[in-house]
């Protein structure tokens, strides 16, 4: 697992780019610490310990190592396509080599007056002055037995005029109860005569809120954070409508009290209107469905949604949902040329880490587009997340120990001109004092031109790109990786002893990723 420091230090990477031959923590990994990790690990943060001094991180040294090496901290569970989502405040690999050279050289302190100060966090809400706070009341989850329990609260609302949602952030009252928020509007007087049916505050409403007219405004998951619409584009909500918030408690949550807030930013204004729709699903979409995982079984299910050949699309962020069995998602498109590109992809799905991830530049989908999920879901005792020893049946539901497959698209209708819109143009997030490490001002690439020949191909493929193409990798139709490799100043990858057949061939390029297909005859 660990890598040699030595090794690290005689190739010069760190010592370029802090201009020093010592990694300090006043210099170098206090600036790091506090912009990536110290907004969760603080003193009224959602992490379970608090790095906000030297004394802090030297504590916690070992696990902040094993962390940061395999990529599960700071969290950020999509893995590509890379430098693609708005916030990505994982860390770079010049910083997870800085991390690593400090602590295995015993974690100097160095000069304590050079250190930046410590950021502080009275709260973690990111939406300070929302046009709206939906606050529900005080819930205490009664005994569900084995079922967990969905709780719909109602708030029937009269803006006075159309508005536009332009920012979603649910705070959840505990966390410790609550499995998940999905927020609704729906014009319809079905949740509120559920409401009056039942005896209790809100209404039970397993599964949806019980109105098929229901739209979607947005919601939250573990590692959720607030959902903020780019500029001229909102999530249209009528005037007069009901607000109805569903709660997921799930079984083990019995006696925990909740009161969970949402904050809403919104304008009158006329804006692009947005859907957050699920089009790929375990209901409609499945290929090979359905989502039933057998014990010491590991299964891979397959989605599919096929854009109307009428259609063009404007793809602005994309939300994977599952439970505690799946263990990968992925969701990709499929141009109608045969060419693949990647949506979404979490190679180590976590269930404590659910985002609706926002793309820095849209991706567009035209008709005749396919647009594929995959998920990968372990039901053996390797899953240490597995809820169940020894494993047993997982089939499709909504309960905690169930399993879903969903994908939420974030789609408005094309117009000319959005493949050029930029909605976020970092590469990296932003450091406090910048750190001295000069990453904020680096621009996403607008044209990554990427060429391969021939194709179809039988020995030799050629690359030809005007960026440097640093890594290759292949994968047959199953979703097996069948070669990897890093390139040299000649593009030329041989794949002759393939089998005949199709693949997808992922390039990395300028921190991006750009997939194709190719075939092999």
């Amino acid at each position: 697992m660990y890598r040699i420091l030595s090794f690290i230090l005689s190739i010069g990477v760190l010592t370029p780019l802090m201009g020093q031959n010592d990694i300090t923590w006043s210099e170098d990994i206090a600036c790091l610490v506090y912009s990536h990790c110290t907004n969760c690990h603080n003193s009224n943060g959602v992490a379970p310990f608090a790095l906000e001094t030297y004394e802090d991180v030297v504590e916690w040294k070992s696990d902040i190592l094993i962390a940061v090496l395999n990529g599960d901290m700071p969290p950020w569970p999509a893995k590509s396509p890379e430098a693609s989502f708005v916030g990505d405040h994982s860390l770079t690999e010049e910083e997870i080599q800085a991390f690593e050279a400090w602590i295995m050289s015993d974690t100097p302190e160095g000069d304590p007056s050079l250190a930046p100060e410590p950021p502080v966090f009275e709260s973690n809400i990111e939406i300070l002055d929302p046009e709206m706070i939906i606050e529900l009341p005080e819930y205490t989850v009664p005994n569900l037995t084995d079922n967990d329990l969905y709780k719909c609260f109602v708030f029937p609302v009269d803006f006075g005029d159309d508005i536009y949602v332009k920012g979603i952030e649910v705070v959840p009252g505990n966390t410790k109860a609550v499995h998940h928020v999905l927020l609704y509007h729906d014009t319809s007087n079905i949740p509120i005569n559920l409401d009056n049916n039942d005896p209790e505050v809100g209404y039970t409403c397993f599964g949806g809120i019980g109105s098929n007219s229901a739209q979607l405004i947005g919601g939250w998951a573990p590692g959720g954070s607030a959902q903020i619409m780019p500029e001229n584009m909102g999530i249209a909500v009528p005037s007069k409508t009901n607000l109805v918030v569903q709660v997921h408690y799930p079984s083990y949550a019995v006696g925990e009290i909740d009161q969970t807030n949402i904050r809403l930013k919104f304008t009158t204004e006329e804006q692009r209107s947005v859907g957050v729709l699920p089009l790929l699903n375990h209901f409609t979409s499945m290929v090979d469905g359905p989502l039933v995982i057998p014990p010491n079984v590991v299964r891979e299910f397959n989605q599919l949604y096929n854009v109307q050949n009428n259609s063009k699309l404007t793809l602005i962020g994309i939300a994977p949902h599952a439970h505690l069995i799946c263990t990968e998602m992925e969701a990709v498109v499929e141009r109608t040329n045969g060419d693949i590109e990647t949506l979404i992809h979490t190679p180590t799905w976590n269930f404590d880490w659910q985002k609706f991830y926002a793309y820095k530049r849209p991706i567009i989908l035209n008709g005749g587009d396919k647009i594929r999920g995959r998920a990968v879901y372990d039901n053996t005792v390797n899953n240490h997340h597995n809820p169940n020893f020894p494993p047993e049946l997982v089939t499709l539901g909504e309960d905690t120990d169930e399993e879903m497959m969903v994908f939420f698209l974030t789609l408005t209708a094309y117009q000319n001109g959005d493949e050029d819109l930029i909605f976020e143009e970092k590469l990296h997030a932003d450091h406090i004092e910048n750190c001295g490490w000069e990453l904020t001002d680096v621009k996403l690439p607008l044209d990554l031109k990427v060429e391969i020949h021939p194709n179809p191909v039988s020995n030799r493929l050629l690359i030809q790109s005007e960026h440097k193409v640093e890594k290759v990798i292949m994968h047959n139709m199953l979703g097996h990786q069948v070669l990897k490799k890093e390139l040299d100043a000649i593009h030329l990858i041989d794949v002759s002893e393939l089998p005949k057949g199709n693949y997808g061939l992922q390039l990395y390029v300028q921190g991006r990723m750009i997939s194709k297909l190719i075939v092999i005859q």
